[in-house]
């Protein structure tokens, strides 16, 4: 494996002499060429290792009062997926079980280290480590299809359980609406029954859609400002129930015009405010009682409009965050949440082509970006 482009390594070491060392011994390879940046203690190199832009990283063993393997597992366990070779001064048949044990890709004696050995280590280290992440991409796709076969199996049974009722309660509504179409104030609340059947029913059927694989054929053009107004307003009475102030950006003086459907799209936004305000709950019993927002604001590129929903909740830990579309993963109590609410949004702003995106800090807030073709 030889590569045009210079191959970055990083060196997790106190002591300069190996740094330089490495560096003479890696200068002699001919057939690569490397960049070697040098980290001088335990958390120096934890933090060097999270930006993730080396391809392969030596440990030395001794890194102070801790060892090159309590980073190793450190390192593995909050998702860094570089390649790590470890260094050590002698040679221990246990230090080297440990090492193949929490995941290093090799085990290197410092004394018997040479060119073509370093060069050696770090190509297989960097093709087993492609090739490790292109299996475990290949089950997570695999796991992918699976619960959404589970979705699709629990949308069928949806519309066949629940759309009888529907109709039942609609018309009942609309019977309602007939005798009380005098009244304008309990008309107006039962044109809100009526609105809100319809849109179950049409999100019943694009879950199938979804399920099935169906593209959203029907996207159209669609005003974000009054699905927006439309949500807050539906949600009113539970952010004034929890003292939720709502900061909405978002004004008819710049119209937010985006390609996407009218009642999935307001599924989308209820369920990440949904979400936010369980959030908030949760930093509120956690201690943290100070005056708590839910932000909506939006910024343009060129071709996108990215959409911002951002609140002061309890936040989403790094783990956690990788596994926030996927289906059926939850954080919430059981009962509370099913899983399926951010893998679903997920899959139908996919289906116009946008995408949805999370960022957040534990105990400080998450934001949500929704990004939307024009």
């Amino acid at each position: 494996m030889t590569l045009d482009r210079s191959l970055q390594v990083l060196l997790i070491d106190d002591d300069e002499d190996d740094f330089v060392m490495l560096k003479s011994l890696l200068a002699e390879v001919k057939a690569q060429k490397f960049q070697v940046e040098w980290a001088r203690s335990y958390e120096e190199g934890k933090k060097l290792l999270h930006h993730q832009k080396h391809d392969v990283c030596f440990l030395d063993y001794r890194l102070g009062a801790k060892t090159g393997l309590d980073l190793l597992k450190e390192a593995i366990g909050s998702g860094v997926r570089t390649p790590m070779i470890l260094l050590t001064g002698y040679g221990e048949h246990e230090v080297d079980i440990g090492a193949m044990k929490v995941g290093a890709a090799d085990y290197l004696v410092k004394d018997q280290v040479h060119p073509l050995l370093l060069e050696r280590s770090i190509r297989y280290s960097i093709h087993r480590s492609q090739a490790m992440q292109a299996i475990v991409d290949r089950e997570a796709q695999i796991l992918m299809q699976d619960r959404l076969a589970s979705v699709g199996l629990l949308a069928s049974s949806l519309a066949h359980e629940i759309g009888t009722p529907l109709g039942v309660i609609r018309g009942r509504a609309e019977y309602l609406e007939l005798q009380l179409r005098n009244d304008p104030s309990i008309k107006k609340n039962v044109d809100v029954i009526i609105s809100q059947i319809d849109r179950v029913s049409k999100l019943i059927r694009s879950l199938l859609n979804l399920a099935r694989g169906d593209q959203m054929k029907s996207a159209q053009k669609v005003f974000f400002n009054d699905i927006a107004n439309e949500v807050l307003d539906l949600m009113a009475h539970e952010l004034r129930k929890h003292s939720i102030e709502v900061r909405n950006e978002l004004t008819q003086n710049i119209p937010v015009t985006v390609r996407a459907e009218s009642e999935p799209l307001h599924q989308v936004l209820l369920n990440l405010l949904v979400n936010s305000v369980h959030a908030i709950e949760s930093a509120k019993k956690a201690g943290r009682t100070d005056h708590h927002f839910i932000r909506i604001s939006a910024h343009e590129n060129e071709t996108r409009w990215e959409v911002d929903v951002e609140d002061t909740g309890c936040g989403i830990s790094e783990t956690n965050l990788k596994n926030l579309f996927k289906p059926f993963f939850t954080t919430k109590e059981i009962g509370v949440g099913t899983g399926l609410g951010l893998a679903t949004s997920y899959r139908i702003v996919e289906s116009w082509g946008g995408s949805i995106q999370a960022k957040s800090k534990e105990g400080k807030g998450t934001t949500f970006q929704i990004l939307l073709p024009k």
